[in-house]
């Protein structure tokens, strides 16, 4: 039997070598070659299953008798994200190129300069606009206009409220603008200490951590809240800029899958060209329970809709409420550090606003309910969910509906 060469596949080792490269490469390195990287793997190709457990909380013990009924005290929630890069690259390369340029035009060179100006800052870019969004969808956005008088203030009022979302601030980093890491350098009122004893060349104004927070410069072209993807990644039309982004690397998971890479020879089909090709998928997500691990300082989003229904009930004048979507988990349940309150009976739709309190009316808290029968109400009206940050009372999304009543 002839043999027949087929093109080499080395996707596992390919991987490999840019895991090494990343901590070097990339500014979200602390989330794409991090712990959660490995520890919640891609299965059935692009779907990554994430789990959550919800536990009830202790009660007082009797050391005297065992009374009472045992129960399951935990649900488990498991929520499956496929990844939504899904990217693939191909270049020729012919012989002569490699040879005319004194072997500069090889395989690795070229793949090397993909991976370093293409690749490695487009996943960044995606990164950075994942993770604002993760911010804007928690009620975790802050639209202050930042000056070197009033960032140190901010910067205060952005732990103050990470930490009353338990969320440690040794596990935070910081990422953000050389515009905004000036204002920082020249903010009033922040202590220096500065080692003279080289002379003016030991000096280093650098701010590498602040009140525990480790604080890193990248560059403003990946601080963006939305991209075009189409070839590369360039700022989406209506894009905003992320000044400051906090985050806690533990709260992502930021998986990378290569597919394919394959180099082929020269052959009559390629035209005497060696062929290079791959295939790789790539996402970020947050964890259910650690979606208060995020913040940023930017343009507020708008709020974010939800589903909201209304069935008739099987008395008179009763309406059944349901509602999906953003921030409810497959229980029905709002994520960890989201509420979610009703309101019912409004002669018109209330407006909901991001990052406001809720609007004057009757509210209902409602959280771990769903498909929530009220009675007593008249076709026609308007019935609100909200879904507000727990800690700030802000709303984040929500949605009306036209209340359908039992005849």
């Amino acid at each position: 039997m002839a043999f027949v060469q087929h093109p080499i596949d080395y996707a596992e080792e390919y991987s490999r070598e840019l895991a090494n490269a990343y901590p070097y490469l990339s500014y979200f390195s602390d989330i794409f070659a991090g712990e959660n990287a490995n520890r919640y793997r891609p299965v059935n190709g692009k779907g990554v299953w994430i789990p959550s457990i919800q536990t009830s909380g202790a009660k007082a013990a009797n050391r005297d008798q065992i009374t009472g009924v045992f129960n399951r005290n935990f649900n488990a929630n498991w929520e499956l994200k496929t990844m939504s890069m899904d990217r693939d690259w191909d270049t020729l390369i012919d012989p002569l190129d490699i040879v005319e340029t004194n072997e500069v035009a090889t395989i690795a060179n070229v793949t090397k300069s993909f991976n370093e100006l293409q690749k490695i800052p487009e996943q960044d870019a995606y990164a950075a606009s994942k993770l604002a969004g993760f911010a804007g969808d928690f009620g975790g956005v802050d639209s202050t206009t930042l000056t070197s008088a009033n960032i140190l203030t901010q910067w205060d009022n952005y732990l103050a409220y990470m930490t009353d979302q338990r969320i440690n601030r040794d596990r935070v980093v910081c990422k953000m603008t050389p515009a905004t890491y000036k204002l920082l350098k020249e903010a009033a009122g922040l202590t220096r200490f500065v080692e003279t004893g080289e002379g003016f060349r030991g000096v280093d104004r650098n701010i590498a951590r602040l009140d525990g927070v480790r604080i890193e410069e990248v560059p403003s072209d990946i601080m963006q809240t939305a991209f075009d993807f189409t070839v590369g990644f360039t700022p989406a039309v209506g894009a905003n800029a992320i000044n400051l982004l906090l985050y806690a690397p533990d709260s992502v998971v930021a998986p990378i899958v290569y597919d394919t890479a394959m180099i082929s020879a020269p052959s009559a089909q390629s035209k005497g060209k060696y062929l290079y090709y791959e295939h790789y998928y790539y996402d970020v997500f947050p964890l259910l329970q650690r979606q208060a691990g995020f913040f940023a300082n930017m343009s507020a989003p708008s709020v974010k809709a939800i589903t909201v229904t209304s069935v008739a009930g099987s008395a008179t004048g009763d309406t059944i409420i349901g509602f999906s979507g953003y921030g409810i988990d497959q229980n029905g349940a709002p994520y960890e550090g989201l509420d979610v309150y009703l309101s019912v009976g409004e002669s018109a739709a209330l407006t909901l606003t991001y990052g406001a309190a809720l609007p004057s009316a009757t509210w209902t808290k409602v959280s771990g309910q769903n498909n929530i029968l009220k009675a007593s109400q008249t076709a026609g009206k308007y019935a609100t969910v909200a879904i507000v940050n727990k800690e700030t009372g802000y709303v984040v999304a929500g949605n009306n509906v036209v209340e359908v009543v039992g005849a």
